[in-house]
Parts: structure tokens; sequence; C-alpha cells
């Protein structure tokens, strides 16, 4: 008879924890439905969540693009500057360059022109540097505008941390 109670209460046991086992999955998708259907209808813990649509987004991109100017501003030298270049021959070459700068925004047009000086002695630096052959191809005026470019980026950084400038161009470039 002992073998009949055991394998009774065995049953028993199985049947609460299966109903345990029940309860707890019970408990789980009910929680995890309610959590689903609040965050889809902003219902209590998400209420406070504020959910932004496409046009709302929209708007406030564009007021904040109001605020940044990104208008291309040209700035041009009071001069051209003007530098010899030695060459394979024996005469002198001659070199007149209009370097205008090419800034993003009314403020970065502001802070470039106070540092014009500064802009221009390395411009009168990279010139320096320069010799004939380099220049008379197209490819070697494209360098060279790198490198103008590259280094006023350079000496603008290390005094106000930003690079400001954007382009190089030449609005006249004259070799003799």
């Amino acid at each position: 008879m002992s073998d009949t109670e055991d394998l009774g209460s065995g049953t028993k046991s199985r049947k609460k924890l299966i109903m345990l086992i029940a309860v707890v999955l019970l408990f789980i998708l009910g929680t995890g439905g309610y959590g689903t259907y609040a965050y889809l209808h902003h219902l209590w813990p998400f209420s406070e969540f504020e959910q932004e649509n496409a046009t709302d987004i929209a708007g406030k991109m564009a007021g904040q693009s109001a605020q940044v100017d990104l208008s291309d501003q040209y700035i041009r030298f009071d001069v051209a500057f003007t530098f010899n270049l030695p060459g394979k021959t024996k005469r002198g070459h001659m070199v007149q360059v209009e370097p205008v700068l090419v800034v993003h925004g009314v403020a970065n047009a502001d802070l470039a022109r106070q540092h014009l000086p500064l802009i221009s002695s390395t411009i009168s630096e990279i010139c320096s540097q320069q010799d004939y052959e380099s220049l008379a191809s197209p490819s070697g005026r494209q360098r060279f505008k790198r490198l103008l470019l590259d280094g006023i980026r350079t000496k603008l950084t290390g005094v106000v941390n930003q690079p400001l400038v954007e382009q190089v161009l030449f609005t006249n470039f004259v070799m003799q």
C-alpha cells in the first residue's frame, strides 16, 4: 500500500509544479502583453516619453538649419601675391597669384578676415617654396592649391582651433 500512496503524492506534486509554472507563464505573458500595449498606445509607464513623428522632427531640423548659416563667403585679398620662381634656365620667372578663400558662414568669414595677415604670411611662405616647373602644368597648380589650403588650415587651427577655410580658388594666375 505504501507504493500506491507514493505514486499519488508524486502526481500531486507534479500537478502543483505544473500549476505553478502555468501561473508564472501567465504572469510573464500578461506583463509583457500590457507592456507592449502600453508602449504602443503611450499609456502609463511610457506616457512621459514624447513620441515625435516625422513632421515634428523635420520642423525641428528646419529650425536648427535656419540658425546655422552655411552660405559660402568669399574672402579676397587687397593685393595679388607676386613672387619670383627659380627654374632650370638662368632667366628667372615671375608668378602673380590672386587667391580667394571660400569659408562657410558669416561668423567664420569674419574670423578669417580677422586673421588675414596670418593667412597672407602663410601664402607668401608657401609661394616662396615653389619652382617654375611644378607650377607650369595644371596638375602642379592643383597641387599648389592643396598646399595652400593645407598650410592655411594648419595655421588657423593652431590659432582659432578650427580650420575655417573650405577651399582656395585662383581668380588670376599669371606666369612669365
